[in-house]
């Protein structure tokens, strides 16, 4: 049997259980200050109920980036390292083909969260308690630094739509930049931004789900007839797998590939902003 291949699934469970426990912990002790500082002393109840929702997806989403890396969609793990990259932090890596490549390639894996991981997970809830307490912390090492220059505002697709400046590739897939598919959201208008041009984020990788060699992922731009040498801008759904295309070109030279962090979603939910289908294109 190949080094990091787990011998039973309760090893695999009991690996989950131990790495999921401390940063649940934290997000829950986090929610509660959260909620104590930003819920209970507003009056509105509609305010109230919203910002609760907030934080609830906010706990969800971090177990279930968790989960998502464990099953090896580096959808996630790409948005995550974007994040960092847009608040200064250019020293981000991504795993190609996430943790099933690294278990198939037969390296070795833990089945527990290791000393240095536990402290770290223990000083993050100390300091966590210590603000819900009202008391002061050390500083942080982490300084952000935001680079606004890789998120976009809509006003700023506009404009590039009015005067194009960058090439705007979407993310989603044919049949929904085309508008033949019905958007996953209910009340999205189906179709894309005028003038951009559809490159799915699966085809930045192979069947393994590795993200491809560097002359495969021109191929895929040329078709679309990206130039490489003129500005490009990314967009999608909501603003996550466009980071995928990010990614592509980032592995292609070009590293400063903004994000439309609104989207389709956003776009589509202006009823005054133009949309193109195949229908209205027919």
């Amino acid at each position: 049997m190949l080094h990091g291949i787990c011998r039973m699934s309760r090893e695999i469970r009991s690996k989950n259980i131990r790495l999921l426990i401390f940063p649940a912990l934290s997000s829950l002790i986090w929610m509660e200050y959260q909620i104590e500082k930003l819920v209970c002393h507003i009056c509105c109840p509609l305010r109230k109920l919203l910002l609760l929702v907030v934080l609830l997806l906010e706990l969800i989403t971090k177990m279930k980036w968790l989960s998502m890396m464990e099953r090896g969609s580096l959808v996630q793990p790409v948005y995550g390292g974007e994040m960092f990259r847009v608040f200064g932090h250019e020293k981000v890596w991504v795993l190609d083909g996430g943790l099933p490549r690294w278990r198939a390639s037969g390296y070795d894996v833990e089945s527990s969260a290791s000393g240095d991981a536990i402290l770290k997970a223990s000083a993050a809830s100390e300091a966590i308690e210590k603000i819900y307490q009202g008391q002061t912390v050390s500083p942080i090492t982490f300084q952000t630094k935001f680079q606004p220059h890789l998120v976009w505002t809509l006003d700023q697709v506009k404009n590039n739509m009015e005067d194009p400046t960058y090439q705007h590739i979407d993310a989603r897939s044919k049949a929904r930049f085309d508008g033949t598919a019905p958007e996953p959201r209910k009340g999205i208008r189906s179709g894309h931004i005028p003038g951009s041009k559809c490159i799915p984020f699966p085809q930045m990788f192979d069947s393994c789900n590795t993200l491809l060699p560097a002359e495969e992922l021109k191929k895929r731009f040329d078709q679309e007839d990206i130039s490489l040498d003129k500005p490009i801008m990314a967009s999608c759904g909501t603003g996550v797998t466009a980071c995928i295309l990010a990614m592509g070109l980032h592995r292609l030279g070009k590293t400063d590939v903004p994000i439309y962090d609104g989207s389709w979603t956003e776009w589509a939910t202006q009823p005054d902003l133009p949309i193109e289908s195949v229908e209205s294109s027919s």
